[in-house]
């Protein structure tokens, strides 16, 4: 990961995870993490083709007799449907909150081993963090499994747990080092449920990908994508941030005052709760935007440019960037005729 990308992670919260920053991020929820792995369904995840037992095998309508006999209509396969895509969606889930607590117990194993606590090194540390990572593995598996289990079944393909469900598998197969796989589930899930809430998520999730393998023009692409529509706050100023990176990476004037307006649509949304991602934003949008037309704009109609930041931030950034001019002014030499 290079230096930019791991930049952008630590602000945005949406790249490529390594098990350390996830680790952090979810350690205050880690006792409830745990609880959620011991309140899934009881037989683990369902396997292939078993979304349904009592439907026909195509159709998804059931075998005369088999489901729901007294009603023989459609109504009955329907709610039979919704009820498996619940099911499936709730297992799914909660294999994928035990993975993350087994991530925290890896992390708190590292933090025991680095301060030298007995029984966190040695072979009896070795011991515990194989068995940790092989039971992730598991985990991560089976949490595939169920979530491709609803996603791939014609009979729920119209489930309203889908969008989520593609996006959750998109994540985990990407937490499972399976990139390729999370790019063609996040384009599945932008082709077929292009109306969704999810759908920006996935866009942004493209944008990483691509960010993170260097298609940077892809990558601002994925941003607009994400961008177009009504898009949370929260989700708008991840993007706007990515964006911004990826055009500066791209170089050129044309980009570089992309990248400047881009971040001025941060600067201009509402300020992010204290504490949050989202918050770290908006306060690098607004250094780096003054870094970024201090060194690259045109002081001369600085005053309009800031004023397209709104009122809230747009004169003191303006301020800024003066002062900083006025700086740089003054340390110029000044050119004296020689005698």
């Amino acid at each position: 990961m290079s230096r930019v990308l791991g930049r952008t992670a630590r602000g945005c919260g949406g790249l490529e995870e390594r098990r350390r920053a996830s680790a952090r991020r979810l350690a205050a929820l880690a006792a409830l993490a745990i609880a959620a792995a011991g309140c899934g369904a009881r037989g683990g995840a369902a396997a292939p083709g078993a979304v349904a037992p009592a439907r026909g095998a195509r159709g998804g309508a059931a075998a005369p007799g088999a489901v729901a006999p007294a009603r023989g209509e459609r109504g009955g396969a329907a709610a039979q449907g919704a009820a498996a895509a619940e099911r499936l969606f709730r297992e799914a889930a909660s294999l994928a909150s035990r993975r993350r607590a087994i991530g925290v117990q890896l992390f708190v194993l590292d933090e025991a081993a680095q301060a030298g606590a007995a029984g966190a090194t040695g072979e009896r540390g070795a011991a515990r963090r194989a068995a940790l990572e092989a039971e992730a593995a598991r985990v991560q598996a089976r949490t595939v499994a169920a979530y491709a289990a609803l996603v791939d079944a014609p009979a729920l393909r119209a489930a309203e747990q889908r969008p989520r469900a593609l996006l959750e598998l998109a994540r985990a197969l990407q937490d499972g080092g399976d990139l390729r796989g999370a790019e063609a589930r996040l384009r599945q899930l932008a082709l077929e449920h292009p109306a969704s809430s999810e759908a920006p998520e996935a866009h942004l999730a493209l944008a990483d990908l691509a960010f993170a393998a260097g298609r940077l023009d892809e990558a601002a692409r994925a941003c607009d994508a994400a961008l177009r529509g009504a898009a949370p706050h929260a989700l708008r100023k991840r993007a706007l941030y990515m964006k911004s990176w990826s055009l500066r990476g791209l170089g050129g004037s044309a980009e570089t005052g992309e990248a400047m307006r881009a971040l001025r649509a941060i600067v201009r949304l509402d300020p992010a709760p204290a504490g949050s991602p989202e918050a770290l934003i908006d306060e690098a949008a607004e250094r780096e935007l003054v870094e970024l037309y201090a060194a690259h704009g045109d002081l001369e109609r600085a005053r309009a440019f800031f004023a397209g930041a709104g009122d809230r931030a747009g004169p003191r950034l303006l301020g800024e960037v003066e002062a900083r001019a006025a700086r740089r002014r003054r340390a110029d030499p000044v050119d004296r005729p020689t005698l």
